[in-house]
């Protein structure tokens, strides 16, 4: 991988959560994960002890990953030495995102979400 300058003038990033990166640079490898329990329950909850990771099926399940098939072999020769932004403004980035202002190698981004909603039968 060549390396190249990354120059920013200005940025602007309002939100960055749960195990989301911003890299300015190169990077050979990248892998956030992040696992999400959300409940909603009407009236309320008292304790999110009942809600655990280890207790959840959906959360010890392997991911079935297709197969790159898209790959593309070639040679880039680049140019310039520097990747130069003016002015970037990201309103925000969650679970597992990459903003990326530069080279990587090797990204793989991991986000399982999972939503309880707990609604009074009457």
């Amino acid at each position: 991988m060549e390396t190249r300058t990354t120059n920013v003038q200005q940025l602007k990033l309002d939100s960055l959560a749960y195990s989301s990166i911003l890299q300015i640079g190169d990077t050979s490898f990248t892998e956030p994960s992040v696992n999400v329990i959300a409940v909603q329950k009407e009236g309320g909850i008292s304790s999110d002890k009942s809600f655990s990771f280890e207790d959840d099926s959906f959360f010890q399940q392997s991911i079935p990953f297709l197969p790159n098939y898209s790959l593309t072999y070639g040679d880039h020769h680049m140019l310039c030495p520097r990747i130069d932004i003016h002015s970037l403004d990201v309103s925000a980035a969650s679970s597992s995102a990459v903003i990326q202002l530069g080279n990587s190698q090797h990204v793989h981004s991991i986000a399982r979400l999972k939503h309880i909603r707990i609604v009074d039968p009457d």
